[in-house]
């Protein structure tokens, strides 16, 4: 098991909060090396479609994931929620 670091950006707080499922910015939780963010997201009861950008911190690598890749290592998995603007 690794332990990752999942953090919601206020956009994707302030959908749970707006739905009455209040929701802490960032929490521990463990996975399986090699689980998918796709069923990290399950596991979490969050919507693949509330999420267009996922980035995933790994000591000093940052890079954006698809909901398709897989955890290999601990580190700080962000999900960010649709943002609106022009």
């Amino acid at each position: 098991m690794i332990t990752i670091t999942l953090r919601l950006s206020e956009s994707l707080l302030c959908i749970f909060r707006d739905n009455g499922d209040p929701r802490p910015e960032s929490c521990k939780i463990q996975v399986a090396e090699g689980t998918t963010v796709k069923e990290i997201l399950a596991g979490q009861h969050i919507s693949p479609l509330l999420v267009p950008m996922i980035s995933f911190k790994s000591g000093s690598e940052n890079r954006r994931l698809e909901t398709s890749a897989a955890i290999t290592s601990e580190g700080v998995l962000t999900l960010y929620g649709p943002l609106a603007g022009g």
